[in-house]
C-alpha cells in the first residue's frame, strides 16, 4: 500500500498539476467542502467554491452553513501561512486555528468546570462523550497536548516520503481524540494533517465525505487495538484515491478536446 502511495505521488508531481494556476486554491476548496459535509454541513461542493470565490451564499441553506465554510477556509490560510513559515506546533498555534475554525458559529458555553468560548480557541472546561465515547477528562488537556506538541515537533524535521504522511495521520488522530475544544474539533484536527503537508510542501491529503463512515471506524478502530497502523492506513488509502482521481482528470483532458457545435 505504502509503495503504491510513494508510485503515485510520484506519477502526480510528474504531471505538474500543483503549477497549475489556482491548483492549490481548488484543492483547499474541495477539502473545506468535505471536511463541513463531514460536520453536517448543507453546502454542495459548487455552494462552498461560489461562496469562498465570489461570496455568494447558496438559496435556501442555512446562514450557520456558510459562515463555517468561510471561517474554515480562513483557517486553511493561516494554518497554510504558519506551516510555510516553518511554525513549530504549540498549544497557542492549536487554540488559534480552532479560535479561526469557530469564530462565527462558537458560543459561550458554562458548565460546572467553569465558563468557556469556543469561538476564542478556549480549552473545554467540561466532560464530552460524543457516539458512546468520552473523551478526555478536561482537566488533563493542556498537559495532553503539550505532550503531542513536544512529539511531533521532534519528529517534524525528520521524517521523508510517506512517514510525512504517517506523521500528518497521527496528528489528526491524536488531535481529535483529545479533544480540546468544546467544538470544531474534527475540522481542526483535519486542517493540522495539512499543517504536516504544507510544512514539507507535500500534497495537501483530503478525507472524502462520502468516506465518512470508514473514517469514524479508522478512528474507533485504532484506539481499541491502540495500533496507529490503522488510521495510518485509512489516510494512505484516502491519498491514493485522490492521486488517482487527479491523475485520471488530467489523462482526461491531455486526450484533447473536441469542438462541439
Amino acid at each position: 500500500m505504502w509503495q503504491d502511495l510513494e508510485k503515485l505521488r510520484e506519477k502526480y508531481l510528474i504531471l505538474g498539476l500543483q503549477n497549475s494556476i489556482d491548483y492549490e486554491k481548488f484543492c483547499m476548496i474541495s477539502i473545506v467542502y468535505n471536511s463541513s459535509k463531514i460536520e453536517g454541513c448543507s453546502l454542495s461542493e459548487a455552494d462552498t467554491k461560489i461562496l469562498i470565490e465570489n461570496d455568494i451564499t447558496a438559496k435556501g441553506k442555512p446562514l450557520r452553513d456558510h459562515l463555517m465554510i468561510k471561517d474554515h477556509y480562513n483557517a486553511f490560510l493561516l494554518i497554510k501561512d504558519k506551516a510555510l513559515k516553518k511554525e513549530k506546533l504549540s498549544i497557542d498555534l492549536i487554540k488559534e486555528v480552532n479560535a479561526n475554525v469557530m469564530n462565527s458559529t462558537g458560543e459561550i458555553v458554562k458548565s460546572i468546570g467553569g465558563e468557556f468560548d469556543t469561538s476564542h480557541g478556549d480549552i473545554r472546561c467540561a466532560q464530552v462523550y460524543v457516539d458512546k465515547k468520552y473523551f478526555p477528562d478536561y482537566k488533563k488537556i493542556t498537559e495532553l497536548i503539550k505532550r503531542l506538541c513536544t512529539a511531533v515537533n521532534e519528529r517534524i524535521d525528520k521524517v521523508k516520503n510517506s512517514n510525512i504522511v504517517k506523521l500528518s495521520a497521527d496528528l489528526h488522530y491524536n488531535l481529535v481524540n483529545i479533544h480540546p475544544f468544546g467544538d470544531g474539533n474534527g475540522r481542526t484536527s483535519r486542517l493540522f494533517m495539512n499543517y504536516i503537508q504544507l510544512y514539507h510542501q507535500e500534497p495537501l491529503i483530503k478525507v472524502f465525505t462520502e468516506d465518512r463512515t470508514e473514517y469514524i471506524s479508522a478512528l474507533n478502530k485504532t484506539e481499541e487495538k491502540e495500533n496507529p497502523d490503522i488510521f495510518r492506513e485509512f489516510i494512505c488509502k484516502q491519498q491514493i484515491k485522490f492521486y488517482k482521481a487527479e491523475i485520471n482528470k488530467f489523462s482526461k483532458l491531455d486526450s484533447g478536446f473536441t469542438l462541439l457545435m
